[in-house]
């Protein structure tokens, strides 16, 4: 894809400050996931958070979605959903791999999609995208920012 059609994606927009966590550290990354998905489920109460879990944590199972960069994208699609949501996590000290073959996880961008097919090329922007943006370089300059507002203010640019 051209980088012109993935400019316009503003990840900024997908994220408020509600939807954002700072953290030191964090125990597991189904717990991370799970507290990103309730964070967006504050958001949209037709969404219930356990059923949301189950299923990107599900997604998970099958192919991870950590990039060598310490980049984690969980996702899904939901029939619910209307539009795009995110939420993310940055850690300051990365969330270690716990199963053979994973890779640390420095920022979470959890994204919701809806499942219809009108919206599949936009969510293989978004991720595309992600992927584009979220280079080693980028990671640090999140973890060095102090607090929510900061962190989606970067990602809107």
């Amino acid at each position: 894809m051209p980088l012109s059609e993935q400019s316009k994606i503003c990840l900024g927009s997908l994220v408020g400050a509600s939807r954002v966590l700072v953290a030191d550290a964090y125990p597991s990354k189904e717990e991370l996931i799970t507290a990103l998905v309730e964070r967006v489920c504050r958001d949209f109460p037709q969404l219930d958070p356990a059923d949301v879990a189950a299923q990107v944590l599900k997604r998970e199972e099958g192919i991870s979605t950590t990039l060598d960069t310490g980049l984690s994208i969980p996702h899904a699609r939901l029939e619910e959903l209307t539009d795009f949501v995110a939420a993310v996590a940055v850690l300051r000290k990365p969330l270690s791999a716990t199963a053979q073959g994973e890779l640390p996880i420095q920022v979470m961008f959890l994204f919701l999609s809806p499942a219809k097919p009108a919206f599949f090329q936009k969510h293989l922007q978004i991720l595309s995208a992600l992927a584009e943006k979220f280079k080693p370089e980028f990671i640090e300059e999140l973890v060095s920012l102090k607090n929510a507002e900061e962190i989606v203010a970067r990602l809107a640019q």
